[in-house]
């Protein structure tokens, strides 16, 4: 396979300009410093700092890695955002192989930074969301055209158990725990992530982990569905890779629009106008409300919830 590496205002992109089969090369391992650090842009476009390397991608024979690779927590923050959307965007405009997102260290992702959480994401305008880094994150992966997979290492917790929520399966390890505990921040979580989280996990389970704010299990995650292969840690890897190259014996066509149309049926909008101006003038009051600030503040500080 070879790559293009161009800079943009918003950071670095890659073009794949071909797949070579049976090659197994490192995105971010082409081009890119020696130092293992990433120019990426702060302040006026152009600009350049040096700061982490958050993504790997592996191309494998049959499939492409898409690694989150910021150990040990793979934060969602903004530069984690924008390098997966240009991976994203640049994978499905190339071939878009079948795509196996994971991580590296001890958690898969612990979601959203709490101390840069940006008022885009909770703004009433639908619009304006739309154009939060993690929103357009979610949008590529629900409208890439090849199925995606998601192998669970580690916790995951807010934002990224809706990005597993976005895959078609899930493969993990036992003892993983998922949690998305936005009222213990005092905020209300996107009706898009909520309708995704109850699809994946049914009403039931999703009311439970959003109004007590805990954490489940693996185990209870794979009762309910949510989770597609459950597997000793150590057998992980090749457990995924066996589920992967079932699925690759599928039609290449045949899966992409088998995918496209389980996702118009999934991503339907069936909410009404008043009752998507009612959402997001809830999201907006609970971002910008006393809750969220002395939660937000407590927690950076380290100390009890104020809702205690």
């Amino acid at each position: 396979m070879q790559a293009h590496f161009h800079y943009t205002a918003t950071g670095w992109k890659v073009n794949f300009l071909s797949r070579a089969h049976g090659a197994s090369v490192s995105w971010l391992r082409q081009g890119m410093p020696s130092t293992g650090l990433w120019p990426y842009p702060v302040g006026e476009p152009g600009t350049k700092a040096e700061r982490p390397v958050p993504l790997d991608i592996q191309v494998k024979p049959r499939w492409t890695e898409i690694i989150l690779a910021d150990p040990p927590r793979n934060v969602l923050d903004l530069n984690m955002l924008q390098a997966l959307v240009a991976a994203l965007d640049d994978l499905a405009a190339a071939d878009a192989p079948l795509l196996l997102l994971k991580s590296t260290g001890r958690h898969f992702s612990t979601g959203y930074a709490i101390s840069d959480i940006p008022e885009e994401i909770f703004h009433r305008d639908a619009a304006v969301r739309a154009t939060a880094p993690f929103e357009q994150v979610m949008d590529r992966l629900v409208h890439y055209p090849s199925p995606v997979v998601a192998e669970i290492q580690g916790d995951a917790y807010g934002g990224a158990v809706e990005l597993l929520a976005c895959a078609d399966l899930r493969v993990a390890a036992r003892g993983v725990r998922l949690g998305v505990p936005p009222v213990r921040l005092g905020l209300v979580y996107s009706h898009t992530g909520l309708r995704r989280l109850m699809r994946g996990l049914g009403s039931p389970l999703v009311r439970e982990m959003l109004l007590l704010g805990e954490a489940i299990s693996a185990e209870r995650a794979e009762q309910a569905g949510f989770i597609n292969r459950l597997t000793a840690a150590a057998d992980l890897a090749a457990v995924t890779a066996d589920l992967l190259g079932t699925m690759a014996r599928g039609g290449p066509r045949a899966l992409q629009g088998t995918r496209r149309i389980l996702n118009l049926l999934d991503e339907a909008e069936v909410l009404s106008t008043e009752a998507l101006e009612e959402v997001g003038r809830l999201r907006h009051d609970s971002w910008s409300g006393d809750e969220f600030r002395q939660a937000r503040e407590a927690f950076l500080a380290k100390k009890p919830s104020p809702f205690s």
